[in-house]
């Protein structure tokens, strides 16, 4: 390749640089609204699966025969805690860094841009 071609070349990927980053804008805040309605939907979901398994280990718990079996329940039971507050805990740092960034549940979520792009 010629030296005039790389040139030409960069000036072009120059020239329509900013037009990408406006179609990169605008996939990107559609993937944060897909990403904010996963976890949005998840959260509830692995909140109510960590307290089923906490409570079928507790009726393990109640109900067994054995010192084994017993143990076995004591260990869901154990695990299921350890999963709400992994959960719980995880939920309360991200709200507390958004109240902290000011980010609102409300509204569109705006994408970081470039100053003076328009």
């Amino acid at each position: 390749m010629t030296k005039a071609k790389i040139t030409a070349a960069a000036l072009s990927f120059a020239m329509l640089a900013p037009m990408s980053a406006l179609a990169v804008g605008e996939n990107l805040e559609n993937l944060l609204s897909l990403i904010k309605r996963l976890v949005s939907g998840a959260i509830p979901v692995l909140v109510g699966l960590a307290l089923i398994f906490f409570i079928v280990g507790l009726i393990r718990f109640v109900i067994a025969g054995d010192a084994e079996k017993r143990e076995d329940g004591k260990k869901m039971m154990w695990w299921g805690i350890v999963a709400l507050f992994v959960i719980v805990s995880i939920w309360g740092i991200v709200e507390f860094i958004a109240s902290t960034l000011g980010i609102t549940k409300e509204g569109p979520i705006t994408p970081p841009g470039v100053v003076g792009v328009q």
